[in-house]
């Protein structure tokens, strides 16, 4: 697991926890999260910058948490 990157600072790349992934799962069964990358994606389908997911089509329940940064 790549914690260097999950949990800096310097960047906005945030992965959520699997526990509390798992937990939110079990109630709303998601399919897709738009907002990931190859390494923190939590849906079997996931869209990574590359693929400018706001240019995709989500349909399903989507799951994605933004980041707070500080001074944005």
């Amino acid at each position: 697991m790549n914690t260097n990157v999950m949990f800096s600072s310097k960047t906005d790349a945030w992965a959520t926890p699997k526990a509390f992934f798992a937990e939110l799962d079990k109630e709303f069964h998601f399919d897709l999260d738009p907002c990931a990358d190859e390494f923190n994606h939590k849906c079997e389908k996931y869209y990574t910058i590359a693929d400018n997911g706001l240019l995709k089509e989500w349909g399903g329940i989507g799951y994605f948490a933004i980041p707070r940064m500080a001074g944005k």
